[in-house]
């Protein structure tokens, strides 16, 4: 009998160009690609949930940060474009129909068409990030020598000179409490004990002991540059603390309850102090953890938090009118900059991603042409329009998140 060697050859010609070695069918590698490009969308939404987390811790404990910040975005450029990623959305399932039913030249268009529409959203991300960057409504220091700030507000940057200053009332240390947990206590501390690498100790500070109260509020208006020689912590010191709707006699009010934080800690027992010991503070008999700076919940119905007193909220009122929108008043919170690194950091991330999705369409639409896809091998055009929709479903999320709070 004589044994026939199998022909490999024959074996490999028989297997299709796009199939794998380690697939024994095409079916077989789709599901194991689609499996795998489903984990990998898993992995995205873990990652944007971190960003969408974070968007809710702020948001519910600053809602006047977002409804002020909110009014610099355009509504109408952000419809625009919720509404070129849903026809993009339509056009990459035409294109994935065409691509399995073998209609070249349709999955040719519909994919130029998805190219386009994701063209057309970065330039429009380009427009709202080239206005907000001309008017300085960034992350940073910047925010607040922006072109938003001409308004009554912006005045009183100004340093009034130390004679107006101490024509001042004596400062309220009880409604100085209330701002400085509002506006100092994020960097401070609960009881004016510094944070590391943000606010150096109030309590114990020779600078702030040296310095007379007007001297002390002239220093609040004027702030501290990272580059300023004094400057041991590399924290910038915004001018009046980074809330400019703070008025003169706001700050002195501050002033007037840092002297009693710099009283308590004077007079308080070591047991009290406790922090040098290792120990957790007792102040007045009361148990602080000196570096939570979370306050209490308000008090009030389950879900709500109660509006601030009526005297701690008479801040000066601006107008501000944004790309031909309706003018809108509204007080402006301390820390209003925290609202555009939001803003900044969930459209940029996912603006990279659309960024991605370009490349991965232009590239489906050169094997295109070329003839590479049919209904027996499209595997990459499904695989790329899994990733377009969720990046079109992400921003359905955002527009209104960021977009309609108002």
């Amino acid at each position: 009998m004589t044994l026939v060697a199998p022909n490999i050859n024959a074996l490999v010609d028989d297997r299709p160009e796009h199939l794998a070695h380690h697939f024994d069918d095409a079916s077989q590698q789709f599901e194991a690609a689609k499996f795998g490009m489903w984990l990998f969308l898993a992995t995205e939404v873990l990652l944007f949930g971190g960003l969408f987390c974070l968007y809710a811790v702020y948001r519910a404990g600053h809602p006047d940060i977002f409804a002020y910040g909110s009014q610099f975005l355009d509504t109408t450029w952000g419809a625009i474009n919720t509404g070129v990623l849903i026809v993009s959305s339509l056009t990459m399932a035409m294109a994935v129909w065409c691509a399995q039913n073998n209609y070249r030249r349709g999955l040719c268009l519909f994919l130029g068409l998805t190219l386009l529409c994701a063209i057309d959203f970065l330039g429009i991300k380009w427009i709202e990030y080239s206005h907000k960057f001309h008017d300085n409504l960034v992350w940073g220091v910047q925010f607040y020598e922006g072109e938003h700030a001409a308004d009554p507000l912006h005045d009183q940057a100004v340093d009034p000179g130390l004679a107006a200053i101490a024509a001042l009332e004596p400062g309220d240390p009880a409604r100085g409490g209330g701002l400085y947990l509002r506006t100092c206590m994020a960097c401070h501390g609960l009881t004016g004990e510094g944070l590391p690498g943000l606010g150096k100790p109030l309590q114990t500070s020779e600078f702030v002991a040296g310095l007379d109260d007007a001297s002390f509020v002239a220093f609040l208006i004027a702030g501290r540059s990272p580059k300023d020689p004094l400057n041991t912590t590399g924290a910038a010191m915004l001018p009046r603390g980074g809330n400019p709707s703070l008025r003169d006699q706001d700050l002195m009010d501050i002033v007037a309850h840092v002297r009693i934080l710099q009283t308590n800690a004077l007079t308080a027992t070591s047991d009290e102090r406790g922090v040098a010991d290792g120990k957790l503070p007792i102040v007045n008999g009361q148990l602080l953890l000196p570096q939570s700076v979370i306050p209490l919940a308000p008090d009030g119905p389950s879900g709500l938090a109660s509006r601030l007193n009526e005297s701690d909220r008479d801040y000066s009122m601006f107008q501000s009118s944004v790309d031909a929108a309706p003018t809108a008043s509204l007080e402006r919170p301390a820390n209003a900059h925290l609202f555009f690194a939001i803003y900044f950091g969930m459209t940029g991330l996912h603006g990279l991603h659309v960024l991605a999705g370009i490349g991965v369409i232009t590239w489906l639409l050169i094997r295109a042409l070329k003839g590479h896809f049919d209904n027996g091998y499209f595997t990459p055009v499904d695989l790329g329009g899994l990733y377009w929709h969720i990046v079109d479903v992400i921003w359905i999320f955002l527009f209104p998140l960021l977009y309609l709070i108002r």
